[in-house]
């Protein structure tokens, strides 16, 4: 469920993104992010405890091998892309080509971009992955250690999102910095210390639960989109009911088998995800410019570029399985001996 989940997080980021302007789909990308942050908190909580148990340079190393890899091939293929067209950055204002020494670092080692004014970012979206990055390491020194120390920082992020709500602050400042985005890394901790809990709920009413909420979150989504998106009045509260449904959500369905058939799909579609999201902004370049005379967002480009967009997902993720996965195998394997 986790990986299927993920698939259809980052296609909502890829409609958000290549719609833009389009006040119904505004949101998307947003939402999508935060549910990100939920779902990499969970995942992440488990592996150190269960996995890495908190050995730094195999969970470090394990972790480069899972990003890097990919975002060094995007990467390249965007640089080459932008070296060979003119005006990209038209389509793209992160595409605005910088040689300052922070860009290179920036670029090279994505990090850096959660700490300064990234503005020339070959794969757009990296910013995010910035954040996460700082993220798994606030994780692994001090969220996911204990239960204790996963309700404490959720409780002070939280105390940091009522005063910044309340106190008339942009909504930004509740969703780019590493520190706003704790607030769904905490949740998805939480969900690993507690994710025993929910085998004490009846099955029947965790059923019925898991479909309200996931109606609420669904609901919530398209209701965003007619009263104005992201830029509607009551854009703050849609937000938050975002984050507490799908993550009552995901409490309610955290896999408890690891051999059931549809466990295999379910990898298969969530390994796209990341693809899915570095890939699609040059992607989307590429068919503007080839197929729709330079068009620079709508329906129709999302469209014409979802397909384009999966294909080579598929292809980078089966190049990570032969190439990389194994690796990242062998620094489990070690670190289980």
């Amino acid at each position: 469920m986790l990986g299927s989940l993920r698939f259809f997080l980052a296609l909502f980021v890829v409609i958000g993104h290549l719609t833009e302007g389009v006040h119904f789909f505004s949101h998307w990308g947003v939402f999508a992010v935060f549910g990100f942050y939920v779902i990499s908190g969970y995942l992440i909580t488990l592996i150190l405890n269960e996995i890495y148990s908190f050995r730094l340079s195999a969970f470090v190393f394990n972790r480069f091998l899972r990003l890097f890899p990919i975002y060094y091939v995007v990467a390249t293929a965007t640089l080459i892309a932008l070296t060979l067209s003119s005006g990209a950055n038209t389509f793209h204002a992160a595409w605005t080509i910088q040689t300052r020494w922070m860009d290179i670092f920036g670029n090279f080692l994505i990090i850096p971009f959660e700490f300064y004014d990234s503005s020339f970012r070959l794969v757009p979206p990296t910013w995010s992955v910035a954040v996460e990055l700082v993220n798994y390491l606030i994780l692994w020194l001090i969220v996911a250690r204990s239960r204790t120390l996963t309700f404490l920082i959720f409780s002070i992020v939280c105390l940091y999102h009522i005063s910044s709500l309340f106190g008339g602050a942009d909504w930004g400042r509740r969703y780019s910095p590493y520190y706003a985005a704790l607030l769904p890394f905490s949740a998805g901790s939480l969900l690993y210390f507690f994710k025993d809990s929910v085998d004490a709920i009846h099955p029947q009413w965790r059923t019925y639960i898991s479909k309200i909420s996931f109606a609420s979150w669904l609901i919530n989504l398209i209701l965003c989109g007619f009263i104005g998106g992201l830029g509607g009045k009551f854009f703050n509260w849609f937000f938050y009911v975002n984050l507490l449904s799908l993550t009552a959500f995901l409490y309610l369905n955290l896999p408890s088998s690891e051999s059931t058939p549809t466990r295999w799909w379910d990898k298969k579609l969530g390994d796209l995800a990341y693809p899915i999201f570095l890939t699609h902004w040059i992607v989307g370049y590429a068919v503007s410019q080839l197929l729709l005379d330079g068009q620079r967002r709508g329906i129709i480009l999302f469209a014409t570029s979802v397909i384009p967009i999966i294909a080579i997902s598929y292809a980078l993720s089966k190049i990570a399985d032969s190439m990389i996965e194994p690796l990242r195998a062998q620094v489990r394997n070690k670190v289980k001996r």
